[in-house]
């Protein structure tokens, strides 16, 4: 409606516009890398003439087939040819799908799974789409094993709610699960929703490992659970821990009081540990003379506070874990 009242107007020329200004949308080029064009002609032009011989950098390591589309990984590192250029321009879309996202700087460490979906167009030539990837980093790990963390994990929105994200996750899980340098595999501040598809991914995977069999479950949080995990699956003790507790609540029968309640308590001992050392750190400092400022935000909850607060944390880890029991 507006571009129709006035086609060729900025905001700012309009009659009685209350002082508003236009925005600079030229500032959304900061996360553009060099060579991006403003012409949309022109740009259609250049597509279609580099996507008749693109073909996808790196080693294919997997294809597979959803509803008669094709979609494929490859493999790919910062010396792969061709690769760097490629990933400034798939790595812009991050700025627009991640919060607080940064661009990466290159190195030998740096592994990328790539996904494309292979198709025809109407005159019968093989194109490639972009779909998404995920950027994995080998940290070293002491004293002679390496510990890669997922970074960036993206799939565009077209080709969401496909399978793909879980079928590229799967993927790294494979491929690092069976090197012997790999200590475990770690993921870098992963989002609500990410989390929830490693949560699952993780807890279709151990749910028929022997240490994680009803018997085991019901009788707490093991050390042969963690190192049954991290053995056969590269999973680390922290994740392998909200693991268990998602098995754990799918093994409870929550009609039995007690059973309920020592299912509850476990949770809250895990969830209460960041209050109880923050109450140890504070006690130290008092113990050695520092005086505490009298501001609030330097004090902890009381001990209502607190359980208040932690009855609360418990209810929305419940009602997490069975979603994520729901798609097992």
């Amino acid at each position: 409606m507006f571009s129709k009242l006035f086609p060729s107007s900025k905001v700012d020329d309009i009659p009685n516009n209350n002082g508003l200004k236009a925005d600079d949308v030229n500032g959304i080029t900061e996360f553009f890398p060099d060579g991006y064009y403003t012409n949309l002609e022109e740009f259609l032009n250049v597509m279609d003439k580099k996507a008749k011989t693109f073909e996808p950098p790196g080693e294919k390591i997997e294809e597979w087939t959803v509803d008669e589309r094709t979609f494929q990984i490859y493999l790919c590192e910062s010396s792969t040819a061709n690769f760097q250029k490629y990933h400034a321009r798939l790595e812009s879309f991050i700025f627009w799908y991640i919060d607080a996202s940064s661009r990466i700087e290159h190195d030998e460490r740096w592994r990328f799974f790539v996904v494309f979906e292979k198709f025809e167009n109407k005159d019968g030539e093989t194109r490639y789409a972009s779909v998404g990837y995920a950027s994995v980093y080998l940290y070293f790990h002491y004293p002679d094993k390496m510990r890669p963390r997922v970074s960036q994990f993206l799939v565009l929105p077209p080709f969401q709610r496909k399978g793909v994200g879980s079928r590229l996750l799967q993927k790294i899980y494979k491929h690092f699960r069976d090197e012997v340098k790999v200590c475990d595999i770690t993921v870098e501040d992963a989002s609500e929703d990410f989390q929830r598809l490693r949560n699952t991914i993780d807890a279709r995977m151990l749910k028929d490992l022997p240490a994680f069999s009803a018997t085991s479950l019901k009788k707490g949080f093991t050390t042969e659970m963690a190192k049954e995990a991290k053995e056969k699956f590269k999973i680390n003790p922290k994740q392998s821990r909200i693991i268990y507790e998602i098995l754990r609540l799918g093994a409870t029968d929550t009609n039995n009081k007690a059973d309920y309640k020592d299912y509850r308590l476990s949770v809250k001992k895990r969830l209460n540990m960041n209050y109880l050392k923050e109450k140890r750190d504070l006690k130290k400092l008092t113990d050695r003379g520092f005086k505490l400022p009298a501001d609030k935000k330097f004090s902890l909850p009381s001990a209502e506070e607190n359980i208040e607060q932690l009855n609360g944390m418990y209810l929305e880890t419940e009602e997490y874990y069975k979603c994520v029991l729901e798609r097992i």
